[in-house]
């Protein structure tokens, strides 16, 4: 027995070792299609929002229409009115005129006939109060003519505020969409990395990635990590229509240790330099500048309280968005 030749491994013992790494990684890919459908189920709730606003926009864009509808037609009545009293009012003009004369005839050719011209007078009388009514009838037409165009200008400028407030919100939605193509393709191109990650709506490059230490001076990986996102970027900006105005967003942040130095007196200058390098080396790639904006927050926007995760405060946000 003390002879006996050491016995080796079957086959059938390395299956359980088999068996377990196949488990993790099927536990692996369906974490990640998980982690897939969230976000795709957080994307149909935003949009489905922003459809339920633009419906009642539209509804709203309708009331406003009908009132513009009947305040035109009150307008027209009004206008008709103040026409028939100008007519009536130049008849009584050319009546007057008449009498008038009539009257001048009178007193020259029968100065005895006093009764006769006291009669004209009195109807002369008559007439020029009547006048004086039918005066301040089309003045007060003429004030309720004004106020009807000031009604309809009022009702047109708020019509063009609902157009103007429902187009936005369309184009909000598209600019959703195409922020999750980007996130996606972004995601897709950079892999998964803790420290490049989406947070919310944007996407979240840790300030290590890009920056040294207190410096604002893009190194070479930093660079070789932009050229990702500025190829991303313009595979997705092609694609959105032209009428529809969007950026993206830089946003400089640092953690609440104080920094002092000649170049960087304080955190904001720190954190405004670095979002500016960031778009300057965008505009140098080609991206269009009236697409992008610089921006820095300091450590007055920070992710993470805790003391243990100060340092992931420092950071360099892009959020693609409306303009």
């Amino acid at each position: 027995m003390f002879f006996a030749r050491p016995r080796t491994p079957t086959r059938l013992e390395i299956w359980p070792t088999f068996v377990d790494a196949l488990s993790t990684v099927l536990m692996a890919i369906v974490f990640v299609l998980m982690t897939f459908l969230v976000a795709q189920v957080f994307l149909v709730e935003t949009i489905n929002t922003k459809d339920t606003e633009v419906t009642r926009l539209q509804a709203q864009l309708r009331l406003f229409e009908q009132s513009l509808t009947k305040a035109k037609d009150q307008h027209m009545k009004a206008s008709l009115k103040v026409t028939s009293l100008e007519d009536l009012m130049t008849n009584l003009n050319a009546q007057l005129a008449k009498i008038t004369q009539e009257l001048n005839l009178e007193k020259n050719a029968h100065t005895d006939q006093r009764t006769s011209n006291e009669r004209l007078k009195t109807d002369l009388e008559k007439l020029e109060e009547r006048l004086r009514q039918l005066q301040s009838l089309l003045i007060q037409s003429q004030a309720e003519s004004t106020q009807k165009d000031e009604e309809v200008k009022k009702l047109q400028l708020g019509l063009q505020v609902l157009e103007k407030e429902q187009n936005k919100h369309k184009d909000s939605i598209r600019v959703g969409q195409f922020r999750s193509q980007f996130f996606a393709h972004l995601k897709n191109i950079l892999g998964d990395r803790s420290d490049v990650r989406v947070v919310d709506d944007r996407f979240v490059f840790q300030s290590e990635v890009l920056f040294g230490v207190g410096s604002a001076e893009l190194g070479e990986e930093g660079q070789k990590q932009l050229n990702e996102l500025i190829k991303a970027l313009k595979e997705i900006g092609s694609k959105i229509p032209p009428e529809i105005n969007w950026i993206l967003r830089v946003d400089g942040h640092t953690d609440k240790r104080p920094i002092k130095s000649t170049q960087f007196p304080s955190n904001w200058e720190l954190s405004a330099a670095r979002a500016i390098a960031v778009v300057q080396y965008m505009i140098k790639k080609g991206i269009d500048g009236k697409h992008l904006v610089a921006a820095g927050f300091g450590e007055f926007q920070p992710l993470h309280i805790e003391d243990d995760n100060i340092d992931r405060n420092r950071r360099i946000e892009f959020k693609l968005d409306q303009r």
